[in-house]
């Protein structure tokens, strides 16, 4: 082939990578953020922390919640925050990068340009960057998925390259796996799972660099390898030096050992899934007087708790919500003023307990390795086995990870516009009855509310209706100097006949007939605000003519997204069954070449067999929690699995047809002579 004729290719090659990111692009517009503002742990917990680092408080005042939750997605919010993109563009932008990575990397081992675009369109296109649960929660399970998809590609071109390439484009891929392991290393705490895909990988890079480069050549390249693994440690450092520099400290101390100490009490009940029932935490309190201390709110919340674990209204709280439970009543206690406090805390009950534990008042579980894995007996075993299993079955059928509107409730209107504004996407509201709807709070400074009149007023000063002002215990605790403030809590709803397109709405204050402020009302809060006259924030401000074309526009995004979540749905187990088939043929045909000395299949192999084992370790992971805190069989724990699982499926198939057709040509061939 000409140089003309290939790069005439190339250009066909690309321009069909373009236009497939160009309308992966379009699908998501006007896909509409599912806002779960009472997911105080998850949801509103990254929320808060991102509203904090954007405004330079890193994760803000200190509470239960500091350190319990990986930082790094929060840190990601903020910055998009501040750079202006929209949450949805800035997600699928990055996976967008990461696809075409990967897709570079598998180039290494598929030649075929047309097969290339394949692989890059089922990967771009996977219902996990848009669904209900992963896409459309402002959580991390997508950008979880973009990062674990990112660093599989740069630990792939790192090994493929290290031997041939430049020092510098090593030094380029090896600086990229470390950022986005790292990154991801503080993003989620179950990324322990890509390690043993990582090692491997590195170790068999240096084998290839110390066969193929001499000493002086290879020292320089085997540091390289290095580096991945230090950017775990980079990220950690920088994380924890921050958490000091705020907190006076990276973590609490004593905080693991007396949890483990709580949870692990050897009783007679025997429920599953709970370690700390009411009843056990009652009689350790007896041999601790500090626990003793929290015993009536530890008993209030373990009450609300138990609505929200899988068997709602049972009395007891289940292992994946008791670590939340407690905190909280440890929080509400008094015991979480700061770490110093948090930490004498756990200290005090660490010591009580285990001091009653050595005298034999109360015994621990006696756990093995074994026990932890559920793999102490031969029926676990079969049962985590079999729940693998059925994880892998739930990944191939792509259930559920369909889009959807998520209808914001009245419960949730005040909370959800701070996820509007962080991300700068829009929620879906029920339709209104009125023209606009407001809700907040307003004080002002140097005049008792109650002796004031506030009203809308459009830009002509025409009122168009009055506040009616509710109780507000929180505005109280913070302005309790300011006279009012106990009361001053507004939800207002008005119509307006004006003729402009976006009119402008302010509230106006009356003592008798002197007007003696007015602030203008936005998304963001009151936009002319003076601190000396007025104090306020608007949580709401809804427009039924902005809500109604959100509407539509969300409804066509959510029917987009859908026809492509059917396809995958459809065709997901196909794609499974027909990759492991391919597989093992591949792997058969793969064994006899290696027989006769014919390597050219070891990287694909070791590829496709790489990402396959790195799954199976996650899957295990899943279950192991299924099976012992809680129900995690869900495409939200799984999400980073799914764009991997297809593609080690196309390989296998293309490998397969691509060693088995030219054979059967040739005995074809063979036949007909």
């Amino acid at each position: 082939m000409s140089r003309k004729q290939w790069i005439k290719r190339i250009n066909w090659f690309w321009a069909v990578l373009t236009v497939l990111s160009l309308v992966k692009l379009l699908l998501i517009q006007g896909l509409v953020i599912c806002p779960l503002v009472t997911a105080a742990c998850d949801d509103a917990l990254m929320e808060n922390w991102a509203i904090n680092i954007a405004n330079e408080n890193w994760t803000g005042p200190f509470s239960c919640y500091i350190f319990t939750k990986e930082i790094g997605f929060s840190v990601y919010l903020a910055v998009i925050n501040r750079l202006h993109l929209p949450y949805f563009l800035a997600t699928n932008l990055l996976y967008i990068v990461s696809a075409l990575i990967m897709l570079y990397a598998v180039s290494h081992v598929v030649k075929k340009k047309w097969v290339l675009c394949v692989i890059y369109a089922v990967t771009l296109f996977h219902p996990i960057m848009t669904a209900v649960q992963s896409g459309q929660r402002v959580y991390r399970n997508a950008f979880a998925a973009a990062l674990t998809l990112l660093i599989f590609a740069c630990l792939l071109n790192l090994y493929f390259e290290i031997a041939e390439e430049s020092f510098l484009r090593n030094c380029a891929w090896a600086a990229l796996a470390a950022c986005s392991l790292g990154y991801l290393w503080e993003t989620k705490s179950d990324t322990i799972w890509l390690m043993p895909f990582t090692l491997t990988v590195l170790l068999v890079a240096a084998v290839i660099v110390i066969k193929k480069k001499k000493v002086l050549q290879a020292i320089p390249r085997l540091c390289l390898l290095l580096i991945p693994i230090l950017g775990i440690q980079l990220f950690s450092f920088m994380v924890n030096s921050v958490n000091v520099k705020f907190y006076g400290a990276s973590g609490i101390a004593y905080y693991g050992p007396a949890m483990s100490i709580l949870t692990g009490i050897d009783t007679e009940e025997s429920i599953e899934n709970v370690s700390l029932s009411w009843k056990t935490f009652q009689e350790l309190c007896k041999y601790s007087p500090t626990l003793a201390t929290t015993e009536h709110k530890v008993k209030r919340v373990m009450g609300k708790y138990d609505d929200y674990d899988t068997h709602p209204g049972d009395g007891y709280v289940e292992d994946g919500w008791i670590g939340w439970a407690l905190v909280r009543a440890f929080q509400r206690s008094g015991y979480y003023t700061d770490c110093q406090t948090a930490n004498t805390f756990y200290q005090k009950v660490y010591e009580e307990l285990s001091a009653a534990v050595d005298e034999g008042k109360i015994k621990l579980k006696q756990k093995s390795f074994l026990d932890s894995y559920h793999m102490a007996t031969t029926e676990e075993r079969k049962e985590l086995f079999a729940t693998i299993g059925e994880i892998w079955n739930y990944v191939a059928s792509h259930r559920q990870m369909f889009s959807d509107v998520c209808e914001v409730t009245e419960e949730s209107m005040i909370g959800s516009q701070g996820f509007e504004i962080l991300t700068r996407e829009r929620a879906y509201y029920a339709n209104m009855e009125t023209d606009y709807y407001c809700v907040g709070w307003i004080l002002y400074p140097q005049y008792d509310l109650n002796k004031l009149k506030v009203y809308v007023e459009d830009a002509q000063g025409k009122q168009l209706n009055e506040l009616k002002f509710k109780k507000s215990r929180d505005v109280r605790w913070k302005h309790p100097e300011v006279k009012g403030a106990e009361k001053s809590r507004f939800k207002v709803t008005w119509n307006y006949s004006g003729q402009e397109e976006k009119p402008i709405f302010y509230l106006a204050a009356y003592e008798g007939s002197k007007q003696v402020s007015r602030n203008q009302i936005g998304r963001e809060g009151f936009e002319d605000m003076e601190d000396d006259t007025c104090v306020g924030s608007v949580d709401g401000y809804f427009s039924k003519q902005e809500l109604q074309s959100n509407h539509r526009a969300a409804e066509q995004a959510v029917k987009r997204c859908n026809f492509i979540y059917h396809i995958y749905r459809g065709l997901g187990f196909l794609l499974a069954w027909a990759g492991i088939a391919a597989y093992i043929v591949f792997t058969i045909s793969a064994v006899i070449k290696w027989k006769h000395r014919e390597f050219e299949t070891v990287n694909a192999w070791l590829v496709i067999t790489g990402i396959g084992l790195s799954l199976l370790v996650l899957f295990a992971g899943v279950a192991v929690t299924h099976l012992e805190s809680c129900p995690a069989i869900s495409y939200m724990y799984l999400s980073a699995a799914y764009p991997l699982f297809n593609l080690a499926a196309m390989l296998s198939l293309e490998k397969c047809f691509e060693d088995i057709i030219p054979r059967v040509s040739h005995i074809v061939e063979k036949f007909r002579h």
